[in-house]
């Protein structure tokens, strides 16, 4: 007799090097629930190859991460959906503290984030980008949270839809938003931790990738504001061209004050606000381009669309 699965991990994959690792950290969770191992995307390595066990779903051309895991949600057979990244390594006891947390009805749960001590970049980016994230922060209800560490269950996304392919990024933190619109509580759990390796390993490169984060969340915050808290001033570029520097300072101030890593690594604080202050010029960039707008969700679907 086949013991049904209980949970679908869904890794998007775009030629991680350490693919094999988030794998691995998946495959050995101590742990008597049922689950399967889906990966979407690309594999130049030939890493992903080397588990026969693992569900590989090799797309024909580079695809974006909100593609990838809509993809892996058709696909998957679990009652919960469980998202991780493929430059993330599950810690040991994730995949139990997650499926826990659901224990008191939560249907959408977030976990957390450790960071590597080294090397330097990838610590400015975990603290500077996952600082309400961290594995050290309390447990806490959330109104959004990103998908690489978070589990789903299926109820959700038949009621919220997928995830949108139409915006290159914020696609989680929408979709999360979307869900809390809908009524449904997230769980923040930071015992049921990863720790993530991003590949920005230097400030040129990490500047410009949160440059382009807030020209594209800036949309989304303004489509959600409630959740936000995001007043309408804030639709106006001028006031993120003259005051950037200004919330960008005050946003660094709370990560210190709420972020006891930061606190101990004083000299990753410079680094922080410049991540900010690029955050607040590529909202302003976009504003300036005149194309802002409420983001259009995805579709509903129903429970036979999922399958299909």
């Amino acid at each position: 007799m086949t013991t049904q699965i209980k949970i679908s991990v869904i890794i998007p994959n775009l030629h991680s090097p350490i693919v094999d690792k988030t794998i691995e950290s998946v495959l050995t969770q101590e742990t008597d629930l049922p689950f399967e191992i889906i990966v979407v995307g690309m594999d130049k390595w030939g890493l992903v190859e080397k588990y026969p066990q693992v569900n590989y779903i090799q797309t024909a051309r580079p695809e974006g991460a909100a593609k990838a895991r809509n993809i892996g949600i058709r696909e998957a057979k679990g009652e919960w959906l469980f998202f991780i990244d493929s430059d993330c390594i599950a810690q040991q006891g994730w995949l139990e503290a997650l499926f826990n947390a659901t224990a008191n009805g939560y249907l959408v749960v977030g976990g957390g984030v450790k960071s590597p001590s080294e090397p330097f970049w990838l610590v400015v980016c975990n603290l500077s980008m996952f600082y309400g994230e961290l594995a050290s922060q309390q447990e806490k209800e959330r109104k959004f949270y990103p998908t690489l560490n978070l589990a789903v269950h299926r109820e959700v996304v038949e009621h919220v839809g997928f995830m949108n392919e139409d915006l290159p990024r914020g696609q989680d933190i929408e979709w999360t938003a979307r869900m809390t619109q809908a009524g449904y509580k997230l769980l923040f759990k930071p015992t049921a931790a990863i720790e993530h390796h991003p590949p920005r390993q230097d400030l040129k490169t990490l500047r410009e990738y949160v440059r382009k984060s807030g020209y594209y969340m800036i949309d989304v915050r303004h489509t959600y504001p409630q959740i936000f808290n995001t007043p309408k001033i804030l639709k106006k570029p001028i006031v993120w061209q003259l005051f950037g520097p200004f919330i960008a300072a005050w946003i660094t101030l709370k990560i210190i004050l709420q972020t006891k890593e930061v606190r101990q690594n004083l000299r990753i604080i410079p680094f922080i606000y410049l991540q900010k202050l690029s955050w607040c010029r590529g909202a302003a960039q976009r504003l300036r381009d005149g194309n802002e707008g409420e983001v259009q969700p995805a579709y509903t679907v129903s429970h036979s669309k999922i399958d299909e």
